[in-house]
């Protein structure tokens, strides 16, 4: 057992004052001598002989309740809450054909014993049906996000089943607070990725994009990083400021919140908090897309990131390749609990079994003043 605060510890030596206390009330006092002293001397002594067994107990719980709360203070951690056995398994997979099919005998056979299995996503949507997939799919760019969401206060075993064809804008570094194993998806078959480099234009048809972007100085930006796709890719984009009814538009950038979405559009709201439920057509930016406000901006990478989310939604993945075994297993790390969190397991039976002593304290208590005024 480790401790966050251990100097609180030495509150433990205060459990020497419920002693002394005890033992100062139990003192004799000074003896009068009065005239029926005599009828009374023998029956008082029998009476006070030695120490009452209540008594010892009411000081054994004070010392308790005081020992108690310096440990409380101190924050203790259990180590054993890391590597504890019976483990929850939860199973996270990623909603696509080639990864169910590949380890469709481990899937179902979860479901069947009853363990708990999500599909990957936005968040993590309990899995009732292996041929019933969401309809709004995400790839390996949200492992962590649906990891952190099912991660909880217990240690849980994570089982990974993902396809191993990864966009580079999706390959970052993945901690799984707790033990886990992966299940990657490779297919060889698959056509290899479109060159951007080398074909040019990427994309033949005109994307329409509408500017609902308040302020000038963000549609300025979005001007400058579509003219450099333009440059860069060959994409041609078709502008418009405002939107004209029966005309569709492939890319909306706002700074207002979508409430109602149109199918085959997608979104870019800046300036706004993202959304846990948000659809998967909604890309929110808690930043504007300003200058002295974004980061994307300031560095320069905001037509990168723009890019990229263009080319991902055409299927075009223009550097994307099958990881080996080797590379994937490098994208992910372990990482124990945070004691903060062993510690606030263990917090509430801690304060239970304050609260059962010190009801039995005062129920001592209030039995002995009742005995004495009796």
């Amino acid at each position: 057992m480790a401790f966050l605060q251990p100097y609180m510890l030495w509150g433990m030596l205060a459990a020497a004052v419920p002693v002394a206390i005890h033992f100062w009330y139990q003192k004799r006092g000074k003896t009068i001598e009065w005239a029926a002293m005599r009828w009374l001397g023998e029956q008082t002594t029998l009476q006070h002989r030695g120490i009452r067994l209540n008594e010892v107990w009411l000081m054994l719980l004070r010392c308790l309740l005081v020992a108690l709360a310096a440990l409380i203070l101190s924050k203790p951690v259990m180590e054993a809450f890391r590597d504890r056995a019976g483990a929850a398994t939860i199973h996270l997979v990623e909603p696509d054909r080639l990864v169910t099919d590949t380890y469709r005998f481990e899937l179902e056979k979860a479901l069947r014993e009853g363990e708990k299995v999500y599909w990957l996503g936005n968040m993590p949507a309990q899995v009732t049906s292996l041929s019933e997939m969401p309809a709004n799919r995400t790839g390996f760019a949200d492992m962590q996000q649906n990891i952190n969401a099912l991660s909880g206060d217990q240690p849980q075993t994570f089982k990974l089943y993902f396809g191993g064809y990864i966009a580079p804008d999706a390959l970052r570094k993945v901690y799984i607070p707790g033990a886990y194993q992966l299940f990657p998806a490779t297919d060889s078959s698959r056509g290899q990725p479109v060159s951007l480099w080398k074909k040019k234009p990427v994309y033949g048809k005109p994307l329409r994009i509408l500017l609902e972007n308040g302020d000038n100085s963000e549609r300025q930006t979005i001007r400058a990083a579509l003219g450099a796709l333009s440059e860069v890719y060959g994409f041609v984009f078709k502008i418009d400021s405002k939107k004209e009814a029966g005309k569709h538009a492939d890319w909306v950038f706002t700074n207002e919140p979508v409430h109602h979405a149109e199918a085959g559009t997608k979104y870019i709201v800046s300036g706004v908090s993202p959304e846990w439920n948000a659809r998967a057509q909604v890309k929110y930016l808690p930043d504007s897309l300003k200058l002295s406000s974004s980061g994307l901006v300031e560095s320069g990478r905001f037509p990168e990131w723009l890019g990229n989310l263009i080319v991902k939604d055409l299927g075009l993945q223009p550097t994307a390749s099958w990881l080996s075994r080797a590379q994937l297993t490098a994208l992910f790390e372990r990482v124990e609990m945070a004691r903060g969190q062993r510690e606030a397991a263990l917090r509430p039976w801690l304060l239970l079994t304050f609260v059962i002593l010190l009801t039995a304290e005062r129920w001592l208590a209030l039995r002995k003043t009742r005995g004495s005024n009796g």
